[in-house]
């Protein structure tokens, strides 16, 4: 575990030994989330060891190197590249028998001026010595304070442990609803309360109560850099987050797999409907997009990771073009609805799914969860989340 965690494993593009040169170098801090998971969890219900998590800070350095502090320490420098366009590559110096290899992603370039910048990576390959697969996700560090108040989406995905009933949903849970932040002075606690659904096995939805609260930390000068204290209630099942705030996003990590459940939680910010609502016009594109996949057959079930592209067209049509850890492509294609707070309804074409995405209000993070268990010839169905960064053109 403590391997795995160190980024020295084999986790993307396996025996990829080319160097990446940056087009683009920057020198910053960054919030890192991650969540990874085994390809096949083997035994029913989910042990928890099946899941690991990861945390700590991504320090990008102009000469193309960068480093991850964690509680434990800080790891030696290696090489990053991000391309023009946003593309990123984190480059991993293998170690004995691993080889050196590559996590692909992508980095929000037009968030490093004006809103922080958002960005995703990858690990999409397993070995004996790094065998899980999953997402990294963060924020640019800025220092000062977040103004949590207002409206959001909320968009979660979660592996469950210690189930007794043989279900989809007791292996994994992708929710989606909205919460408001009440009104508080700086670096106080502010009570979270909302609603939404969750997916079921029925292919229908559950109502979900949210409860909760948020705290952005703060020094004695009154300054902090975006980490917040978050617990969130679904359905009175309280759950503590690690977290990370921007002005427009949140970034969550359930990171404690002794309370029956861990995974990923992301609140984006709400347009302020009916008075400022999104512009129609700046949301299509293409989104560099990394996420994270649950097989949720309990019999037969297991996680993925995947890279890719998600388009969205000014004519309301969707497409996701991704690459999973096995090397094979694979796409989803459908239409979007786009609702005036920045929510979208988007229909999948084929596995007649329904997902759930939101854009911030700088246009430049979607994010996005599958949390429709569909019915599949090969009865495999799967959840899915996942966090975009606009394409820079």
């Amino acid at each position: 575990m403590l391997a795995s965690l160190s980024l020295l494993g084999a986790c993307a593009d396996g025996g990829d030994e080319e160097r990446p040169q940056s087009e683009v170098k920057i020198t910053a801090s960054h919030h890192m989330f991650g969540f990874r998971s085994l390809s096949g969890f083997g035994t029913f219900p989910v042990p928890a060891t099946a899941v690991l998590s990861d945390r700590g800070t991504l320090n990008l350095f102009d000469d193309s190197t960068y480093t991850i502090t964690r509680p434990t320490g800080t790891t030696g420098a290696d090489r990053y590249a991000i391309e023009a366009d946003g593309a990123l590559a984190i480059y991993v110096l293998g170690s004995g028998t691993e080889p050196s290899v590559l996590f692909r992603g992508g980095y929000s370039l037009a968030g490093t001026t004006g809103a922080p910048a958002t960005y995703q990576f990858t690990d999409r390959v397993s070995t004996n010595a790094s065998p899980s697969l999953g997402l990294f996700y963060g924020a640019r560090v800025v220092t000062g304070q977040v103004e949590l108040e207002g409206s959001w989406h909320l968009l979660s995905l979660h592996t469950i442990f210690d189930q007794t009933i043989l279900s989809p949903e007791n292996v994994g849970r992708g929710v989606r609803g909205g919460v408001s932040v009440a009104a508080g002075a700086a670096g106080t606690v502010r009570a979270i309360s909302g609603t939404g659904t969750q997916g079921t096995s029925t292919q229908g939805t559950s109502n979900m109560t949210f409860t909760g609260s948020i705290q952005n930390l703060l020094d004695g000068g009154g300054n902090g850099d975006g980490t917040c204290n978050l617990t969130v209630g679904y359905n009175g099942d309280s759950r503590v987050l690690f977290a990370a705030a921007t002005p427009e996003l949140v970034f969550g990590l359930d990171a404690d797999e002794s309370d029956s459940e861990a995974g990923m939680l992301f609140l984006v910010r709400k347009f302020d409907a009916p008075t400022t609502p999104v512009d129609s016009v700046r949301v299509p594109g293409e989104f560099l997009v990394g996420g994270h996949t649950l097989f949720v057959n309990p019999s037969n079930s297991g996680s993925d990771a995947f890279t890719g592209v998600v388009t969205l067209t000014a004519q309301g049509g969707f497409r996701l073009d991704g690459l999973g850890s096995d090397g094979g492509d694979f796409a989803y294609v459908g239409t979007y609805t786009l609702a005036q707070d920045g929510g979208m309804t988007i229909a999948i074409s084929g596995t007649n799914e329904n997902w759930f995405a939101a854009i911030d209000k700088t246009y430049q993070t979607l994010v996005f969860v599958d949390d429709f268990i569909e019915l599949r010839s090969n009865n495999i169905p799967e959840l899915n989340i996942g966090l975009g960064v606009r394409r820079k053109t």
